[in-house]
């Protein structure tokens, strides 16, 4: 049986959205602060995601689950809803793999840019993953931990997102 949030025992699918709302001046991604208790960057700011689990037993065959799966965190975490066509691919910031030879498990990154125009645009009503939320300009990025080299993914995401703009 595979661990819980992935795809089997070997392979896991990772997914972050960095969710951009902008005005005539400004441009501020959503941030999400994890819990002291995470297991992977305890107390260190993230971008809403998580991983791809394997389709329920019930699922029919289907394509493009992956873009459910994106959906589905992004409101567990946040409270916003956003539909799935959404994330074309012209929408992907970030994409890399990760290997840990001590695990025996092959990671597949997917960084997403989401407009916040594009979501039905509610309060942010974070999970309980998460402390606490913020709204940070590019520029303000260098004041927020996002966990060292395990989460330079997220900085790539966020900055290849801002250029998208």
């Amino acid at each position: 049986m595979s661990p819980k949030h992935q795809l089997t025992e070997n392979v896991k699918l990772l997914q972050k959205a960095a969710i951009i709302r902008q005005g005539e001046s400004f441009a501020e991604v959503l941030l999400l602060k994890r819990n002291i208790s995470s297991l992977s960057r305890p107390n260190c700011w993230d971008l809403p995601g998580g991983n791809s689990e394997w389709p329920a037993v019930d699922q029919n065959s289907a394509a493009n689950l992956h873009l459910n799966d994106i959906t589905r965190e992004i409101t567990e975490e946040t409270g916003l809803v956003v539909d799935e066509k959404s994330f074309s691919l012209d929408k992907l910031s970030h994409l890399s793999t990760y290997f840990d030879v001590d695990k025996q498990v092959y990671t597949m990154i997917c960084g997403w840019f989401v407009d916040f125009s594009a979501t039905d645009q509610k309060e942010i009503q974070t999970s309980d993953e998460h402390q606490e939320y913020t709204w940070v300009s590019e520029a303000e990025l260098s004041n927020y931990d996002f966990g060292g080299e395990s989460g330079a993914f997220l900085l790539d995401t966020i900055r290849k997102s801002f250029a998208k703009l």
